[in-house]
């Protein structure tokens, strides 16, 4: 007897719903045997749970003095919600975490908490470190620290573990954390878009998240999660903002009210000022000298200082010395400290001189740097008077070079050494770009002199270019983009945030012959001379339909690079043979939402049909939409792999911003076509999966650059280096001429009978610091 034929549709409605099923059960069995996260860590010794009564600081203190040479140290519980965060890289976060209990939707009275009441419990800092992670934390998978890097944000309510650690501020303590737990979102759909994400592959515990929403049932975050691609009714961003909608009013928080979303409002949220730098001490103006005469190093000021008994001042006690920005904190009352030390360290010094003496516990090391360290109070009472208290508050950030004047004495019960500036003078910025541009501003309402401005910033034109900038002749888009070639300027081995190991030198060498083969050639801002007045037009339609103030970033940095490519895009289609005799195919790779292919059809008009290639569905329906709404008709959106896309018959491809190995996939695809091509890379370390399309061939990048992996590799992360351009250009450049040396060497045409001619192109660093483009233009070979 035959079998019963079983409807194919019914057959997988029932699979659904027996998958759903299983993972009820899973989910219920997993609440009733609920283990947290945190019980992942050794625990041979009791826990201590921080309070929420203001008590938090001082136990964490005395746990960190109380510490004895055994092996096993206490483990402390942190449960509390993220004030302030602060990442450095992708392996160090600061936090600032307010403890207090998980609110329960029960007891919630929709009255929620204004801005300054966040202030009221004092906030534990924390830092989260990778190779402090791995402490404890054994049985979560290899990725966890970087999903709970990027998911702990403010507003987030956390239960953390870890243990007391010193900190750079004597008298002070921190929490070096060693794995968490997500406890509540915060009220940021997007947010909560990221954390689903992380959720649907894997990377977070599904009963972890579960408890985190309780507004939810178990039933319908499974249904979300196991429903996908076509047979998904709405997006997890849209889910994330339906979930969120179902919390009461006030019951989450919201990040901006936290970070501060106006200058007044950061100013309220600021901690209030320390005993130690509250009152400062009493001297005697008489026996100041001017600041720039009888310098004292710092070495010799603290040695001084340890003559002093008390915390009052004496005239034998004043100095003039100058030193660099180590630290800066910020108080109410529009007090600040600032760490001098004679020779700054950077992020990468400090992680170096960390792994070369790990046998030295951070208590010591702590210790001994704050034997080398005067900590200068920018008091308003002392300096006089709040605008110079906020002026050099601001100013003296970490990395500048400064000159101070002012009394030092020890403070009260304490080894700390406390100089209180009566003057002082900024002698080099910090390279920081959001310190550049505030430097200027401040010339340009000339609120600080206009000597002291040049200096510390290397004006290139000195003194008659700050003049030019005090009279008001720069708008503000004009001084962001000098601010950002400024910043430039400014760093170098002190402004490093990474490690630069011999290897990345090395492959700088290896490859220097293809930097010197293919140099950069600038390319300046203004529109080409012979651009005709059709093209005139089409920049006035650029302008026309965005609104925004010159300051917004479109105006002063996306839309100038919008035009430098329609430039360079114009001579490649202006060189090709059959220009203006049949419309040419240009593909955009990773076009995205089409800002450069709508203006790229709009201007060249029936010369062109465009094709814009992205892997995200979203962005090239947003696109489509754009195009529709401009009347654009000689484009067209796809959502496809561009590893996979058929190119037959392109004559140019485009890429602006191409990240990673995409900017290889693109000059493939121009290749292996015979194609002109306009490509501008950017994250150099991104999409390492995918291969270069060969025509039926597809290659790993080594084999299309024809390079060694043990030198490639340290080359692309040289180039993603932060805080220092100039070597991070240099690795830029030479990725690059490996490119353009792989396409003069494979490019061919079979159509034209003509050559390629590759060039490095770049923009004004001012619109983006990844700024190099890749060129290819058309050579006619004439018999």
């Amino acid at each position: 007897m035959n079998p019963p034929l079983i409807n194919r549709r019914n057959f997988c409605k029932s699979m659904m719903t027996y998958k759903i099923v299983l993972a009820i059960i899973f989910i219920v069995t997993c609440r009733a045997q609920h283990v947290s996260s945190l019980s992942t860590a050794p625990l041979t010794r009791d826990i201590i749970s921080l309070q929420s009564d203001c008590s938090a600081n001082d136990v964490l203190c005395q746990i960190l003095h109380s510490k004895t040479n055994s092996n096993v140290k206490q483990l402390i519980r942190l449960t509390g919600f993220v004030s302030k965060r602060r990442a450095i890289g992708k392996s160090l976060v600061f936090l600032d975490i307010v403890p207090s209990e998980v609110p329960k939707l029960e007891t919630h009275n929709y009255k929620g908490r204004a801005a300054a009441d966040f202030t009221l419990s004092k906030p534990v800092q924390v830092i989260m470190r990778r190779d402090f992670w791995s402490i404890g934390n054994q049985n979560d998978n290899d990725n966890s620290f970087d999903v709970y890097h990027k998911i702990i944000q403010p507003g987030v309510h956390v239960d953390l573990m870890g243990e007391a650690g010193p900190s750079r501020i004597p008298h002070e303590a921190l929490l070096y954390c060693h794995c968490a737990s997500y406890k509540l979102p915060n009220n940021n759909p997007q947010h909560l878009r990221n954390v689903l994400g992380f959720l649907n592959n894997g990377s977070l515990k599904f009963n972890e998240i579960v408890a985190a929403l309780p507004c939810i049932s178990i039933e319908e975050l499974s249904q979300i999660l196991s429903v996908k691609g076509k047979e998904a009714h709405r997006t997890i961003g849209e889910s994330a903002v339906d979930i969120l909608s179902r919390f009461p009013r006030n019951f989450l928080l919201d990040p901006s009210h936290l970070m501060g979303n106006t200058n007044s409002a950061k100013v309220a949220l600021l901690p209030s000022i320390p005993n130690d730098y509250k009152i400062p001490l009493s001297f005697s103006n008489s026996m100041l000298v001017d600041i720039d005469s009888q310098m004292s190093t710092i070495e010799h000021v603290l040695k001084s200082s340890q003559t002093s008994k008390k915390a009052e001042c004496k005239s034998s006690h004043h100095f003039n010395f100058s030193g660099w920005v180590q630290n800066r904190r910020r108080f109410q009352g529009s007090t600040s400290v600032v760490e001098i030390v004679d020779k700054f360290s950077s992020p990468a010094d400090i992680h170096q001189r960390n792994a070369e003496n790990n046998n030295i516990t951070q208590d010591a090391k702590f210790s001994e740097a704050w034997k080398k360290t005067i900590h200068a109070v920018i008091h308003p009472s002392a300096i006089g008077g709040v605008d110079s208290a906020e002026l050099y508050g601001n100013i003296f950030a970490p990395g500048s070079q400064v000159l101070i004047q002012g009394y030092v004495a020890k403070a009260v019960g304490s080894n700390l050494t406390i100089c209180w500036i009566v003057d002082c003078r900024l002698l080099r910025s910090s390279w920081k770009l959001d310190v550049v541009r505030h430097i200027l501003d401040l010339l340009h309402n000339n609120e600080v002199r206009i000597d002291e401005a040049v200096d510390a910033l290397s004006l290139a034109g000195g003194y008659a270019q700050g003049e030019n900038i005090a009279r008001g002749s720069t708008s503000s888009t004009e001084r962001r983009w000098m601010a950002t070639e400024i910043s430039q300027s400014l760093q170098g081995e002190h402004s490093r945030a990474g490690t630069i190991t011999p290897s990345m030198m090395q492959s700088l060498d290896v490859y220097s012959f293809w930097t010197e083969k293919f140099p950069i050639e600038a390319i300046g801002s203004e529109l080409c001379p012979d651009e005709s007045s059709e093209r005139s037009r089409t920049t006035i339609t650029l302008q026309s339909n965005n609104n925004s103030l010159s300051t917004s970033r479109w105006q002063r940095a996306k839309k100038p690079q919008l035009i430098w490519m329609l430039d360079q895009i114009s001579a490649v289609i202006g060189s090709h043979p059959d220009y203006r005799q049949r419309p040419l195919k240009i593909v955009d790779i990773g076009g995205g939402k089409g800002l450069l292919s709508n203006l790229m059809a709009e201007h060249f008009g029936d010369d062109v049909e465009v094709q814009v290639v992205d892997i995200s569905k979203s962005a090239t329906n947003n696109g489509m939409m754009r195009a529709r709404r401009r009347g654009i008709e000689n484009v067209r959106y796809k959502a496809q792999d561009a590893t996979t896309l058929d190119v037959a018959g392109v004559d140019v491809v485009v890429a602006l911003h191409a990240c990673g190995t995409l900017s290889d996939v693109a000059l493939g695809h121009a290749v292996s076509q015979g194609a002109g091509f306009v490509i501008c890379p950017c994250c150099f370390r991104s999409n390492p999966h995918l291969r270069v399309p060969l025509g039926n061939n597809l290659r790993t990048v080594e084999e299309w650059l024809e390079v060694e992996t043990e030198f490639y590799e340290p080359l692309k992360r040289l180039a993603e280096v932060q805080g220092d351009i100039n070597l991070a250009s240099q690795a830029m450049h030479t990725i690059c001429a490996l490119r353009a040396s792989a396409v003069n060497r494979l490019w061919t045409d079979n159509r034209w009978s003509s050559t390629i001619s590759t060039t490095i192109k770049s923009f004004p660093i001012g619109y983006s610091t990844r700024n190099l483009c890749l060129v290819g233009k058309f050579v006619t070979n004439r018999l």
